[in-house]
């Protein structure tokens, strides 16, 4: 049944992407993306790699404070080796986290998952901080319907009451109060039963840093911000290039914050559909056509299999199977 579910969610987004080229026409998109240079494109792979560059260093800083012997170079492969499996498989963002978990050299698998899962949630919380920093700028600067306002700020608020609630619990142990819930519903699996003691461990890990690393919390939390920065930046260029001229670059980062919608859908391979979908929709608010939020999609896409297929080369050695 789950890979039924799996299978239906990719297919479906299959679905919703031909269905948009279909009403936009691929003509109009042909000639919004011959706009674009080879040296223009250059550049925007460029800040890609630097944008995966940012978040790998982000990942080392929580490393380091384990004290983990790991080069950035690792990390960095390793990096995108889990950006490759979350653009080609149906795990999309779950894979990615589960690759690096896999793949990283640690002294252990249990620092090695409360370090990504420490990463992770780092991430989403600047995320949420941005998003909520632009859902108060979009209800003050654009005249919404109150339904819409109303969608906007729920939405925001659920997600930050949520992850303060996981922030709170990783740090009296997060992963041991799951299988406890899930033990009370008489929900038990082997696998977790049997390895307890291990995942015990890794509750330790995960609360030690919070309670023991402060300062790198801290720049870990600056180095997103700035990473949100540099990805509003590249989006930006990116719209300028295909012969957008009349965009602020404030509109540039409601679009990129609110954006990250589209990331709530974990089963369908890159948000295929779905991405297209939402900055359709987003672009649409701002006065902008359909035909120019696919174009900017599209190019995205093909830097996003372009990085992709490098995280591959990263899987060849035999010690990585």
């Amino acid at each position: 049944m789950k890979q039924k579910i799996v299978r239906l969610a990719a297919v479906a987004g299959i679905l919703i992407f031909a269905f948009i080229i279909y009403k936009i026409g691929p003509q109009q998109i042909w000639e919004n993306i011959k706009k674009l240079s080879l040296g223009n494109f250059l550049i925007l792979l460029g800040l890609r790699t630097l944008y995966w560059l940012l978040r790998t260093i982000n990942w080392k800083v929580v490393l380091d404070a384990y004290e983990e012997k790991t080069t950035l170079l690792h990390l960095f492969i390793t990096r995108m080796c889990g950006h490759a499996v979350s653009q080609l498989t149906p795990t999309a963002q779950v894979g990615s986290e589960a690759t690096r978990i896999l793949m990283v050299k640690s002294s252990s698998k249990k620092v090695s998952v409360a370090s990504v899962i420490v990463d992770k949630t780092i991430e989403f919380l600047t995320n949420i901080f941005f998003t909520a920093l632009g859902v108060t700028i979009i209800i003050t600067r654009i005249p919404l319907p109150g339904k819409i306002k109303t969608f906007f700020v729920v939405g925001v608020v659920i997600a930050a009451l949520f992850i303060l609630f996981i922030l709170s619990k990783q740090k009296r142990g997060l992963l041991g109060w799951v299988m406890d819930i899930m033990a009370r519903i008489k929900i038990r699996f082997k696998f977790l039963e049997k390895n307890r003691e291990k995942i015990k461990e890794t509750d330790e890990h995960i609360s030690l840093f919070y309670r023991n690393h402060r300062g790198a919390f801290l720049k870990v939390f600056l180095l997103y911000s700035l990473l949100i920065m540099l990805w509003v930046t590249e989006i930006h260029l990116n719209l300028v290039f295909i012969g957008v001229r009349d965009i602020s670059f404030l509109d540039t980062f409601l679009i990129v914050i609110l954006g990250n919608l589209a990331f709530i859908f974990p089963f369908i391979p890159g948000s295929l559909g779905i991405y297209e979908a939402t900055y359709i929709g987003l672009f649409a608010l701002f006065g902008m056509g359909a035909d120019v939020a696919l174009t900017l999609v599209l190019i995205r896409r093909i830097i996003a299999l372009l990085l992709a297929g490098f995280g591959l080369l990263g899987m060849l050695k035999p010690a990585r199977k």
